[in-house]
């Protein structure tokens, strides 16, 4: 597609890139109320964030509701940032609390973030290793289109008998490949500090490993292959279709039926939760999940598309030799 070679195109991923890599990094985190006493509670005293609305100010302190629709009264303390009358009713904030067992209300630490255009929620156990979130799994996702999209131009290709649709397959079933290799790497990043090695042979750990060794025996296969172009293609069409009936197993079931370090492993629910063991999907995670879903898939369909062409202009030059 002409789309995917002209520089706007080029302008707008490398800009949506950029937002991406900022909103990953860069966006601050913010939890409840409920997590920051619960933290408390278990004998925690780290800080806890919450992106909160500013409800009232008084001498003592300032009314909130975070954004789960908790109130929480936080006292101004010697170590306070500054005081609340600065601030307007309904203004929003990122600001840093101490749960006060005694009081029974929070301590202000510091305000983080005034007015936050977005902030990535707490997740329960992973602080700010919760950003990879934004990185490993829509790339697993978009891995998984991607061996889709070349299953079906390897069907195409055993109908038309078009070599076009070949090259569609093989490009596509590539940059699945890429996708998968970066969906492994960002996962044993998270898996280093997490759970304290970069592979701990988990059951999806290895079900991609698998996975990478079935794709990688498919472009090994058309290498090592030493038949006709037609014949060659069409072997690599077969296996591509039978390689695509693993990958479901392998990205989603297996996965969930055996004991796993991951979330969601044994059957259980994989949900966003905060601390205080109230299950919800967090709106802003969700909207910044999808985003970068479309932003890969979109990397994707540049890869995809400038590797056909590379393929193309092969065809083309092993044609006039």
């Amino acid at each position: 597609m002409r789309l995917f070679r002209s520089n706007i195109f080029l302008w707008c991923l490398g800009i949506a890139l950029a937002i991406q890599v900022y909103i990953a990094f860069e966006t601050p985190i913010g939890g409840s109320f409920s997590d920051a006493a619960t933290l408390a509670m278990n004998g925690m005293q780290d800080v806890t964030p919450v992106k909160a609305t500013l409800v009232s100010t008084d001498s003592s302190g300032a009314t909130f509701t975070d954004l789960y629709g908790q109130p929480g009264h936080v006292q101004i303390t010697n170590r306070s940032y500054g005081s609340f009358q600065s601030y307007k009713k309904r203004d929003v904030l990122v600001i840093s609390v101490a749960y006060n067992l005694a009081a029974k209300s929070f301590d202000l630490v510091e305000v983080v973030r005034v007015n936050p255009m977005m902030t990535f929620p707490m997740i329960q156990g992973l602080g700010e290793l919760g950003r990879n979130i934004l990185l490993h799994v829509p790339m697993a996702m978009v891995a998984f289109i991607a061996f889709l999209i070349g299953t079906i131009y390897s069907i195409m290709f055993l109908i038309k008998k078009d070599f076009e649709y070949d090259r569609h397959a093989r490009a596509a079933s590539a940059a699945g490949l890429l996708f998968t290799i970066l969906a492994t790497v960002t996962g044993s990043i998270w898996a280093r500090f997490s759970w304290g090695t970069f592979w701990n042979w988990d059951p999806r750990e290895t079900s991609i490993f698998i996975l990478l060794l079935i794709y990688a025996a498919y472009f090994m296969l058309r290498s090592l292959l030493e038949e006709s172009e037609d014949k060659k293609a069409r072997i690599a069409a077969v296996y591509n279709i039978i390689a695509f009936v693993s990958v479901p197993f392998l990205m989603f079931v297996v996965p969930r039926i055996t004991q796993s370090l991951h979330p969601g492993g044994g059957g259980t629910e994989a949900p966003v939760v905060n601390l205080s063991g109230q299950t919800h999907t967090d709106r802003t995670l969700l909207n910044m999940h999808w985003v970068s879903v479309v932003l890969f898939l979109f990397v994707f369909l540049w890869i995809k598309d400038m590797y056909t062409r590379i393929l193309r202009l092969e065809a083309k030059r092993a044609e006039e030799a």
